[in-house]
């Protein structure tokens, strides 16, 4: 039987740090968890898409997840992020995960469904009641944006948390959160929504259930401070907050493609210490000097830079 039921407030995604040549960089990677779980969050994200999970190989992702599980409290969920390019890959994926210590599965679309598969439950319904019956974990159904072309409609979302009662949330990172949380307001049990996007957090925070953020793990100290404020309706304080972090969620949201958000967020985290180096593997490429100045300037103003 799952230990966790369901997953609240804000969950950050961790970046993995990586020595120069590429490989993982466990010291650091402990350290920063560690750290993560001082401040006031509802568990942890490992090897999302900001934990470089499509770089690493299947031994890797296990080592990384054997590694977290050693350093989160007993108190917080572990969730892992599972993917693969047809239902039997993401099924290993998941049952490596569950083997390693996972809580909770953060379950990517296989990429396949961007060839018209995302509107059609019939496709999608069915990878989902496979995973529930060969790992049987709790999930978190990750919603991409439709610029993806991997955005699940509003029907899909609906039929499988209708089918696959493992489902218990959603992590909404479209621009359509708004139409889906309505839509599951009626639905018969409750599906907690995990939002994504730090520039929308001071708005979605309001109705939302958490997040599962990368952004989070580069500022968790505002982020679960901003969703306690947001949540609890005082949103003059959570303004005032969100304004003094807006320059560094603009750093890394309006700045980058999608993909190089989590390079931004290495740099963030190099320029607060937190990080020894900024090191991607490709395709991931490293950021020229004048936007990894910006971000620094942005750590800088937003008081979270080193003491001298």
């Amino acid at each position: 039987m799952a230990k966790f039921k369901t997953f609240s407030k804000v969950l950050p995604a961790a970046n993995l740090p990586m020595m120069p040549d590429q490989s993982i960089d466990a010291e650091a990677y402990r350290k920063h968890l560690r750290w993560l779980t001082t401040h006031d969050i509802g568990g942890l994200v490992i090897s999302g898409h900001a934990g470089e999970l499509e770089s690493l190989t299947p031994k890797e992702r296990i080592q990384v997840a054997e590694m977290a599980r050693k350093e989160i409290p007993d108190n917080f969920p572990m969730v892992v992020g599972c993917t693969g390019l047809s239902t039997r890959e993401l099924v290993e994926c998941a049952k490596d995960a569950k083997a390693a210590g996972a809580d909770g599965l953060l379950v990517m679309p296989i990429p396949h469904f961007a060839f018209g598969a995302v509107d059609r439950p019939e496709l999608i319904v069915p990878c989902f009641e496979e995973l529930a019956d060969k790992v049987d974990l709790p999930m978190i159904v990750f919603r991409y944006g439709v610029k993806t072309g991997l955005m699940y409609s509003v029907e899909v979302l609906l039929k499988i948390a209708e089918k696959v009662p493992q489902v218990v949330a959603i992590k909404d990172s479209s621009f359509d959160y708004e139409e889906a949380w309505v839509a599951f307001q009626n639905f018969p049990r409750k599906i907690n929504f995990l939002v994504a996007h730090g520039s929308l957090f001071l708005i979605r925070f309001a109705t939302s259930d958490g997040a599962v953020s990368s952004f989070s793990n580069v500022a968790p100290e505002f982020i679960t401070k901003l969703y306690e404020l947001a949540h609890s309706g005082k949103m003059e304080e959570a303004t005032k907050l969100f304004n003094k972090i807006r320059p560094l969620s603009d750093a890394i949201y309006h700045k980058t493609p999608l993909m190089q958000h989590w390079v931004v967020e290495k740099e963030a985290l190099t320029a607060r210490g937190r990080f020894p180096r900024s090191t991607v593997r490709p395709p991931f490429q490293p950021l020229p000097p004048e936007h990894i100045d910006g971000i620094r300037k942005a750590v800088a103003a937003a008081g979270l830079a080193p003491l001298a």
